[in-house]
């Protein structure tokens, strides 16, 4: 009987250490929700940040993962755009031209503050082969969504994840 009542002992510390171990773990979660919240947050309104891409989907045709070190960037009013691009192009320079490779001035831009903690972004810049409208989709988590829109060649999307803003 005294054996039976050190094991029921043990095993109901064991669960209250289990149960402390992931009260901490769901605070460490929130905390780091919190501080990627507040850096997205600094960022936009900073409008200096970085949307590294994970995923592309052109309009025509399957959605594709991508290699790491394809990106937006913000950095005040310039716009370096290093995206690869898949799709139906309608007028471009000999030899396929920057495609959505370049940096380049800011035309507009206009940020608004939608439900759920999504920040969208608008963004308006040309260069010499087009112009283009770039929507952002940002969560307070850090995900977001890039839809591109040119004039001379067809939409595509990216996913990725707002990283933090390089030091120059």
């Amino acid at each position: 009987m005294n054996e039976s009542l050190n094991n029921m002992k043990k095993l109901l510390f064991g669960l209250l250490v289990a149960v402390l171990a992931g009260c901490a773990t769901a605070e460490e979660r929130a905390a780091r929700e919190a501080e990627k919240a507040q850096m997205v947050a600094m960022a936009l309104a900073d409008r200096h940040y970085t949307v590294a891409v994970t995923r592309m989907h052109p309009l025509r045709g399957r959605s594709v993962s991508v290699d790491f070190g394809y990106e937006l960037e913000v950095r005040g009013d310039t716009l370096v755009s290093y995206l690869p691009y898949f799709g139906r192009a309608y007028s471009v320079p000999y030899g396929g031209g920057k495609g959505l490779n370049f940096v380049s001035h800011i035309d507009g831009y206009q940020e608004t503050k939608g439900k759920r903690g999504i920040t969208y972004v608008e963004i308006v810049t040309t260069n010499e082969e087009d112009t283009y409208y770039y929507q952002l989709e940002v969560f307070a988590n850090g995900n977001a969504s890039i839809d591109v829109q040119m004039k001379q060649r067809d939409r595509i999307r990216f996913d990725g994840e707002v990283t933090e803003p390089r030091k120059r």
